[in-house]
This record gives structure tokens, sequence and C-alpha cells, in this order.
């Protein structure tokens, strides 16, 4: 789930870049247009009379409201990419922190337990046991029924 989270995070990312440049790009044409305007305006008043310049003026006009509402778009687009940058990186940041603690938790569960099976270790009873079932076995395999005043070596040898 936290890859296929990733692919998400990174289409969504895509698909603001590409909003962002299409954007930045009408922001672009309506400055290019507000500027050729101004240029125009200022030919204009130079070159003819009141009645062409009162029309260009009205469509400098046009393009600098057009140009503030594309720089207005543009700077809410520039708010909207820096809220969802960080609320991306926080989600990011916390679920990585959140699975390094889940795995140091399991970790310290496990030394815990390794720990605490290490301090019930009965070494005094660990060695008697040992001994025990060491002598158990020592003496049942490999010592010969001892001999009884009456008999000798051969006969217990015949016997086993």
């Amino acid at each position: 789930s936290g890859i296929n989270a990733e692919y998400g995070i990174c289409d969504r990312w895509k698909a603001i870049c590409t909003e962002a440049q299409v954007t930045l790009k009408t922001l672009c044409t309506a400055r290019d247009k507000e500027a050729k305007a101004v240029r125009t305006l200022e030919k204009t008043k130079c070159k003819e009379g009141s009645k062409k310049a009162d029309q260009v003026a009205a469509d400098l006009a046009s393009k600098q409201a057009e140009l503030a509402r594309k720089t207005g778009e543009i700077t809410a687009l520039m708010q909207q990419f820096h809220s969802q940058k960080l609320g991306d990186l926080k989600l990011l940041l916390s679920t990585y922190s959140h699975i390094q603690m889940m795995s140091h938790a399991r970790a310290l569960e496990f030394y815990t337990r390794s720990y605490q099976d290490m301090v019930d270790i009965n070494v005094d009873e660990y060695v008697e046991t040992v001994m025990n079932e060491t002598m158990s076995l020592s003496i049942s395999q490999s010592t010969p029924a001892l001999a009884t005043p009456n008999q000798s070596i051969d006969q217990l040898n015949v016997t086993k």
C-alpha cells in the first residue's frame, strides 16, 4: 500500500506541475499582450487623435485586467502548491517515522524477551541437570556389574 501511495503522489505532482506550466504560459502571454498594448497606446498618443487613443486605452485596461487575473491565479496556484507540498512531505515523513518506530518497537520486544529468558536461566539447576544426565548415561553404558567375591572377572565377561 505504501508503494501505491507513493505512485499516487507522483502522479498528482506530475499533474500539478503540468497545470502550473499551462498557467505560467497563459500568464506570460497575458503579460506580453499587456506590454504590446502599452506600446501601442504610446504610439497612438503620439500619432493619432484622442478617439483612437481612447480605444487603445480601453484595450490596455482589458489587457491589464487579464494580467491581474492571471497573476492572481498563479499566486493561488503557488499557495496551493506549497500547501500540498508540505502536506505530502508531512505524510511521507510521518509514515516513515511510524514504520521505523514499529520496527524498533518489535526489536525492543524481542530483546526484552531474550533478556528475560537469559535472566530466568538458573545456572546451578542447569549444571545439576546436565551432570545428573551425564552420570546416569555413563553409569548405565560403560560400567559392568561389580564382581562379587565368589565370581571371577572371566565369569563377568561371559555374562555380559
